[in-house]
C-alpha cells in the first residue's frame, strides 16, 4: 500500500511536468517548446509553484480520505517495519523518491533554474512529499512513522541530487520492471477447519485483481534495478556503446504477506505448503534510452520520460535458495 501512495505522487509530478511543458504549445513565445530558459522565468515559476501547491494539497486530501479515514487515529508514533515484504518495499521507496526528484528537477529546469538550483529544489520537493506521507503514517494507528522508509526516501532523492552535482547527468539510474504472476488456484485446506482457500484467493485479497492494482501492490512481481551506464565513466573516444547499460536488480518471489505467507479468514488458518519466500539478485543488460540518437525533440522527450523502465534483457539470477538461474530474457 505504501508503494501505491508513493507512486501516486510520482504520477502527480509527471502530470504536472507534462502539463506545464505542453501548456506552452497554445501560446506563442520565442522560447521553444522543450527549451530551458537561460535565466529564471517568473511566469513559468509562478505556474509551476501554483500547480505544485494545488496538486500537493489535493493529493494529500485524497490520500487521507482514501487510505487513512477508515482507520483510527493515534498519537504520533514510530514502528519498525524492517523485513516486511523482504524489503522490496524499501527498494520501492528508493525508486519512488528517485523518480520524484528526477521529475521535479525537470520542472525546476523548465522554470529557468540552473543545474544546482534545480537539483536542490528537487531534493527538497521529494523529501517534503515523502515526509508528508510518513507523517500521515505516524498518526495512523495501523501504521507509524518508519525511520527505514524515511532513510530509503532520503537516499533515493540523494542518489539523484548527488549525480547532478557531480556530473550534471544521471550515470546511474533507478529503474523498475514488472512481471505478472499467475498464482495457483489449487485448493488449500485450513489447518483448523474444513474450509478451503487458495494462493490465488490470497493474492487477490492482498494485491487486488486488476492490472493497475497488481503493478503497484504485488511486491513479488516487481524488480528494482540500478542501471549503470559504463560509457559515461569512460573517455569520449571509447567504443563502448553509449546506449548500453549494465544493471543490478533486487526482488523477491512467493510472498503473500508482510512477514509470512500464512493467513486467517473467518476463524480458519491457512498455511500453504512448499511455498517458501525467496529473495533474488540479478545481473543484466539495459538500454539508456536517452542515448538513442534522434533529431525528433518530441520522441527524445518520450524516450527520456519512459527511461525509468528496465528493458527486457538476458539475465543471471542468484537467489536465496542457493541457485543460479539463466534467463534468456527477463523483465
Amino acid at each position: 500500500m505504501k508503494n501505491l501512495k508513493n507512486l501516486i505522487f510520482v504520477l502527480l509530478i509527471f502530470c504536472f511536468h507534462t502539463g506545464s511543458v505542453f501548456s506552452q504549445n497554445s501560446k506563442k513565445h520565442d522560447l521553444g517548446l522543450f527549451e530551458h530558459p537561460s535565466e529564471l522565468n517568473k511566469k513559468r515559476l509562478w505556474l509551476a509553484s501554483g500547480l505544485s501547491l494545488a496538486g500537493y494539497t489535493g493529493t494529500m486530501l485524497a490520500l487521507n480520505e482514501a487510505w487513512y479515514a477508515d482507520f483510527p487515529k493515534s498519537k504520533f508514533h514510530t514502528f519498525d517495519d524492517w523485513g516486511e515484504w523482504e524489503n522490496v518495499d524499501k527498494a520501492g521507496h528508493l525508486f519512488s523518491a528517485y523518480c520524484e526528484s528526477s521529475l521535479a528537477y525537470q520542472v525546476a529546469r523548465w522554470t529557468g533554474m540552473n543545474n544546482k538550483q534545480a537539483a536542490i529544489s528537487a531534493f527538497g520537493m521529494s523529501t517534503f512529499i515523502q515526509g508528508s506521507i510518513e507523517v500521515l503514517d505516524g498518526y495512523s494507528d495501523k501504521w507509524g512513522w518508519s525511520w527505514y522508509d524515511f532513510g530509503a526516501n532520503t537516499l533515493g532523492s540523494a542518489i539523484y541530487t548527488a549525480q547532478q552535482f557531480a556530473w550534471k547527468e544521471q550515470r546511474i539510474r533507478l529503474k523498475l520492471s514488472y512481471t505478472p504472476i499467475k498464482y495457483s488456484s489449487l485448493p488449500i485446506k485450513a489447518v483448523n477447519t474444513e474450509q478451503t482457500s487458495s494462493i490465488e484467493d490470497r493474492a487477490a485479497e492482498q494485491f487486488g485483481t486488476f492490472f493497475a492494482e497488481r503493478i503497484l501492490k504485488d511486491y513479488g512481481a516487481q524488480t528494482y534495478w540500478l542501471s549503470i551506464n559504463p560509457h559515461s565513466f569512460l573517455s569520449e573516444e571509447s567504443k563502448f556503446p553509449r546506449w548500453l547499460n549494465v544493471s543490478v536488480g533486487y526482488g523477491a518471489q512467493q510472498i503473500l504477506g508482510a512477514y509470512g505467507n500464512g493467513w486467517s479468514r473467518s476463524g480458519s488458518n491457512f498455511r500453504p505448503n512448499n511455498y517458501e519466500r525467496q529473495r533474488q539478485v540479478y545481473l543484466s543488460f539495459d538500454l539508456d534510452l536517452r542515448k538513442i540518437k534522434t533529431k525528433n525533440k518530441f520522441l527524445r522527450k518520450i524516450l527520456t520520460t519512459i527511461n525509468f523502465i528496465k528493458i527486457p534483457s538476458p539475465t543471471i539470477e542468484f537467489n536465496s535458495s542457493g541457485k543460479t538461474i539463466w534467463h534468456l530474457l527477463y523483465f
